[in-house]
Formats: structure tokens, sequence, C-alpha cells
């Protein structure tokens, strides 16, 4: 069955990006004009105007080239009754709903065109009003016995006929019921060229190298305005309106923030604040991002934080020296996972290649002789490895082993921690002092411990915890 199209040659049909309007239809189809292309036509078939619009990329608007709906269009703000802000668009819909309404009772005979008919059906028409849009006693909600419910005042005869006649020339699109206040006020310019340019002058006084503040460049503002007036009125020209402490703070707030932290802290300081971030690169599978990195830690703190500390013996604490070592993590960027922990006294690139393979090794062996919870049974091959510019990680032989095992590199940029996210943000969550009461998940808790563990069994006897 062949279905048969109707349009008008006010009609607009857009598809993959070209608009074309109706210029016949008959029983075979229509011949349609490109917009903007004079005698450049197209012939479609019913069958094919029918799989033109099923297709996504097309849109059709029925009278778009009425004198009407192009009168609308020039006084109203929007051509979507969505792109409005949500009072204005509700707003919008119960006038839609009161001329429907309205329609709809003067086609059964309730209601006529008439002062007094209006007034007589005012009642019925509300409750159809309220059942169209939801309001009132018709939301269909349990209200409180003396709960208020708000409903909107009905306008008089002269606005109500007024909004039918609208909407009935505009076809009955909701367009012509948007109120025109964008269009109130007075639009010309408030201020002289000469007030502008001293008002804009708080601006430069707030984006000083001195950081004074606030009331002090809207004081020192409103002195300029006050020397300028003397300086016109010893010249006999007319004095400028002093605006108020207010309408200075106003324009001043208008500054570009980038601008004025530039000004008052240096650039770098307003790169470092202002800098652009996202959610990190979008990785789909697990293994397919692993970020690495190397830290400087205390590790007596971190093991008595983590509980292993008290589990030691006396001559095992002895050997620990107080200071510091360097923590080697390898983290999973789509899982969160992490895939390898090595503790080192220096960075080294041996150390940085032994951490890089346990990426690839079952570690639940080395959990089990730690007597740790859980496995450790996380590991694979990767697809890309993120790192630092790391002495270790720079090295040649860490590079030579990346190479041989087919795994692509990124090295960002020093001083650009924000592309390496997830293991920056693993280092400064595990590094703080409040490690004990850090929220993060137990799996990590425990992968964590069984990393720690796993080191300090190499100075001897298991570790248990």
């Amino acid at each position: 069955m062949t279905i048969r199209f109707r349009f008008s040659k006010s009609d607009l049909i857009t598809t993959a990006g070209v608009a074309m309007r109706p210029l016949e239809i008959d029983d075979k189809g229509g011949l349609f004009e490109r917009l903007g292309q004079p005698g450049i036509t197209e012939r479609h078939s019913h069958e094919e105007l029918a799989d033109l619009l099923c297709r996504p990329d097309t849109t059709y608007i029925a009278g778009y080239f009425d004198r009407t709906t192009q009168d609308i269009r020039g006084r109203k703000p929007v051509d979507v009754i969505n792109e409005l802000r949500e009072v204005v668009r509700r707003l919008v819909i119960w006038r839609r709903a009161f001329c429907d309404a309205f329609l709809h009772l003067e086609s059964l005979g309730f209601i006529n065109r008439t002062h007094e008919g209006y007034l007589k059906e005012k009642e019925r028409l509300a409750a159809e009003i309220h059942r169209r849009v939801g309001e009132g006693q018709a939301s269909g909600r349990v209200v409180r016995p003396g709960a208020d419910i708000i409903i909107r005042k009905l306008p008089g005869s002269r606005t109500a006929f007024e909004w039918v006649r609208c909407y009935e020339r505009a076809g009955y699109s909701a367009v012509a019921l948007i109120p025109e206040t964008h269009r109130c006020g007075n639009r010309a310019p408030r201020w002289s060229h000469r007030s502008e340019a001293l008002m804009n002058q708080v601006i430069e006084l707030y984006a000083d190298t001195q950081r004074p503040s606030k009331s002090q460049a809207v004081a020192e503002t409103l002195e300029l305005f006050r020397q300028e007036n003397r300086r016109r009125v010893d010249a006999g020209l007319p004095a400028l309106v002093v605006p108020s402490r207010q309408s200075v703070r106003r324009r001043l707030a208008l500054a570009d923030p980038y601008y004025v932290h530039a000004k008052r802290y240096g650039t770098a300081a307003a790169n470092a604040k202002f800098t652009l971030y996202e959610n990190g690169p979008d990785v789909q599978q697990p293994l397919e991002r692993v970020e690495m990195d190397e830290n400087r830690l205390d590790v007596i703190s971190l093991l008595t934080l983590t509980g292993i500390w008290d589990h030691l013996p006396p001559y095992r604490q002895e050997r620990f020296e107080a200071g510091r070592r360097w923590l080697y993590v390898a983290i999973d960027c789509a899982t969160r996972c992490i895939l390898s922990m090595r503790l080192a006294e220096t960075p080294n690139s041996g150390d940085a290649i032994r951490a890089l393979r346990d990426i690839f090794i079952d570690k639940t062996p080395i959990a089990q002789a730690a007597g740790c919870e859980s496995t450790w049974h996380h590991h694979g091959g990767i697809a890309t490895l993120v790192t630092d510019q790391g002495g270790a990680f720079v090295s040649d032989d860490f590079q030579g082993t990346v190479s041989s095992l087919g795994i692509t590199t990124h090295l960002p940029p020093a001083g650009l921690p924000w592309l390496r996210g997830h293991i920056e943000t693993f280092f400064r969550t595990y590094g703080l002092p409040v490690l004990s009461h850090a929220d993060f998940g137990a799996p990590d808790r425990r992968i964590f411990r069984q990393s720690l563990a796993a080191e300090t069994a190499s100075y001897g006897d298991e570790a248990r915890f």
C-alpha cells in the first residue's frame, strides 16, 4: 500500500542538511526546490518520501513560510518551546491548554466569544484546563487536609479572546502564546561613552599586583568620577551621572576571571587555576590504558597505618631504617585496579622493570604467602602504558623492555599531572596522613596491604596480619 503525502508550498523539509520546499504534489510524488538555489529541483515518489521522512536527519515543518508563522518568528525569542526557561515554558503550556479547552467547550456549545458567555462558563473552563495540565484537584496527588492548592488565575475575556485568535492564526502553534516580555524595557544606553570608560577602570584598578580589595577599587573608581566632574564643571560642560557603588560592583563582576587573576597573581597562577579538566581518556576495556608512577613515601608510617607494623617481630622492625622509600604502582584506568606495587630504596630502572613484570603475572601466591585475606589475580597484557618522565621510566633498559613487549608508551610532558589523573589521585589518597580513614573500597585496601606485606616478606619470615 502506497502512502500518499499532502504538502503545502509553505512547508519546509530538511534532510541531510539540505532544505527544500514543495513545488508540485501529484499522485506520483512531488517536485521539490532547494532553498537558496533557485531552479535546482528534485523529484521524489511517495515511496521515497516515506523513506525520507523516516530518516533521523529529516525534519518537517508545516507552514514554515506562512506569513503568520514568519511574523511570529520575528516577534518571538525562540522557535521551540523547550528552549525557553522553565517558568516561561510552563506558562506557555498552560496557555495552550487554555486555548485548547476554550475551543473544545466552544465546539460543544458550552461557551461563546462574548463577555457574558465567558463569565458564565468560567468555572467549567477552569476545570477543563486543570484536567489538561494536571493542576489543582486534577493533579492526581493526595493532598493533606489544610494544604494549599495553587491554581492559575484565568485572564479576562478580552485577553482570553486575543490568545485564542493568535493561537488560531498561527495554525494552533504554541509558539504564538510565548509572552513578549523579552521585548520590554529601555534598550537605549544608560551611560554615556565617557561614563562607560570610567566605569571600566574599576577592572584595571582591581587587577593590580598590589591586590587591592573590591571596596578599594570601587572607591577609587568613584573618585575618578568626582575628579572628572570637577574638570567638566570648570570647562563649562555638564557633569556626568555618578553611578552607585552597586553598579560599579556589577561592572567589576563582568570582568574576565582569568585576566583579573593573571594580573593580580601572575600568569602561571592563572594557568594553574583555570586549567581545563575532563574525566580523562575514554577507556572502554580493562588493561587498555595503564598508568604507572613512582612516589617517595614514609614506609614505616604506611606499615603502621595499614596494621602491618604491629605484626612484625622486633628484629624485623629494627631492620627498617628511619626514612623514606620509593613506591612503584601501576593502575588500570578502566577498572581502577592496582596491577603492580613494589618498594625500592632508590628510583631505578631495575625495580621499574620488576613492577612492570608483575602486571603480567598472577600475584595470588604472593598474597597467600603474606597471609592476605583475598587473592591478587589481576593481570594481563596491556595496550598502552602511561608514565611520567622520571629517570627510571625514560632509561634505555625500561624503554627497551616496553618495546620488546609490544606496548605503546606515552610520556606526557612534565608539570601536567592531570594527564595521568588516575595514578596521581592514587598517590594523593594514600599519601595523606589520614590514610587509615581514606574513603576507598575494601578490595583496593586489601590489595594495598597485600603488596606491602609481600615486600616486607622479602626481609625474612612471613608477615602475617
